[in-house]
């Protein structure tokens, strides 16, 4: 059976005071931008310690948001599994819009985004051997992929969209490893060193991008007033609940393995040190314990509450794993000249919450989800509605 697709009027007042809101937070995010860009990233919480805050935590958090929508998009569009084609379009474009907004994120953490055509001079004013050099053609190519996977599925030619999807999911992975590589190859600084980081990125990318897909699509539908199976819901959930579990068995692994070693005082300090609840009560917590609890138990598993608040907890735990390598991880004094001195002073770093920085966070967040309700107004990303559907008028606004 054919299914016909719709955009929303956008004409209700709760639709344009979330516009008008949105708008208010673009607004923001220039003015947050131009004091830091004014006055120095010292308005913001790092330093000489700790030169990775906020914005590098969202950035990695948002490309694995990307990729965990592309490849769930992958379920309808490369599996042909018929049961998750009303939110194939909407991961697609989901997708975009993360990896957009993940730009967003290391541009202005440049400090001079305006010399950001420098990281896209291939061969030329790039060190090639360097993965941040490496990683910038892997974003090019991806956000180019999953433009035209979106313009063939809009035009239904499906074969093609099918061919561009394999290569799409099969790029967001390297995409995705590409960046967890960033980190575990870095030899020097424990927390982050491990041949497996880049398998772990992927595995933690599947389990928030399939959380956030699973409340994004609650929302939106209900808002929208379109019907949404159970079944979808549940299935993405059964699905979440395999990922964590790998997950898991990654993180205790990779856990293990740094105790193992003699040189364990970075592992120990992330356990037990300033930030030690990054780590236990949004990394492990809210990552792995309750959405495992919630989408295992008998009384919940079942229920559409039980599911969302598993994905709700996942979403915000995986931000809580990117911070616990981000902070934690650059936080803990490096030995320089061991049994001398570690790392600057000796003593490990401290991570202030600054305004600015939190403003700019949350501003850049806002564009992304300005772009996806405007998406809503202007494309034909939702099914229509039961009764558009009858009509067979494709197409046909729904009121928003």
């Amino acid at each position: 059976m054919e299914r016909h697709y719709s955009t929303i009027e956008g004409t209700s007042k709760g639709y344009k005071v979330l516009v008008i809101l949105l708008g208010v937070m673009v607004g923001i995010f220039i003015i947050s931008f131009l004091v830091a860009y004014l006055k120095g990233q010292q308005v913001w919480g790092v330093n000489n310690i700790i030169p990775w805050g906020q914005l590098i935590t969202f950035y990695i958090f948002f490309i694995g948001l990307s990729a965990g929508a592309i490849i769930i998009s992958s379920l309808s569009y490369v599996f042909k599994k018929e049961i998750y084609e009303p939110i194939g379009r909407m991961a697609v474009f989901m997708g975009i819009l993360l990896m957009v907004g993940a730009m967003f994120f290391v541009m202005v953490d440049l400090g001079r985004p305006e010399k950001a055509w420098r990281l896209f001079m291939y061969f030329y004013l790039n060190n090639m051997t360097s993965l941040f050099a490496i990683n910038s053609i892997f974003y090019t190519g991806y956000i180019t992929l999953m433009l035209v996977y979106l313009w063939l599925i809009f035009e239904g030619k499906k074969r093609l969209a099918t061919i561009i999807g394999t290569i799409d999911v099969l790029w967001a992975v390297a995409v995705h490893m590409g960046t967890g590589a960033i980190f575990g190859l870095i030899g020097n600084r424990e927390i982050y060193f491990s041949p497996i980081k880049p398998f772990e990125f992927l595995t933690a990318a599947l389990t928030s991008g399939t959380s956030l897909i699973i409340l994004t699509a609650v929302v939106t539908f209900k808002l929208t007033r379109r019907t949404l199976s159970d079944e979808l819901i549940f299935s993405l959930g059964r699905l979440l609940t395999g990922i964590i579990i790998i997950l898991l068995v990654m993180v205790f692994t990779d856990k293990l393995t740094h105790l193992y070693f003699p040189n364990r005082e970075a592992t120990v300090y992330l356990f037990t040190g300033n930030y030690w609840w990054i780590f236990w009560i949004f990394q492990i917590g809210m990552g792995i314990v309750l959405p495992l609890i919630l989408l295992i138990h008998p009384k919940t598993k079942k229920t559409l509450r039980g599911v969302v608040m598993a994905a709700a907890s996942v979403v915000l735990g995986v931000f809580g794993e990117r911070a616990a390598l981000v902070i934690p991880g650059t936080a803990h004094p490096q030995p320089f000249f061991p049994g001398q001195i570690e790392g600057p002073w000796g003593e490990p770093g401290i991570f202030p919450i600054t305004l600015w920085e939190t403003l700019l966070s949350l501003s850049i967040v806002s564009i992304v989800v300005l772009l996806f309700v405007l998406g809503l107004r202007y494309l034909e990303i939702l099914p229509a509605r039961a009764e558009e559907a009858s009509s067979a008028t494709p197409g046909a606004a729904a009121q928003a």
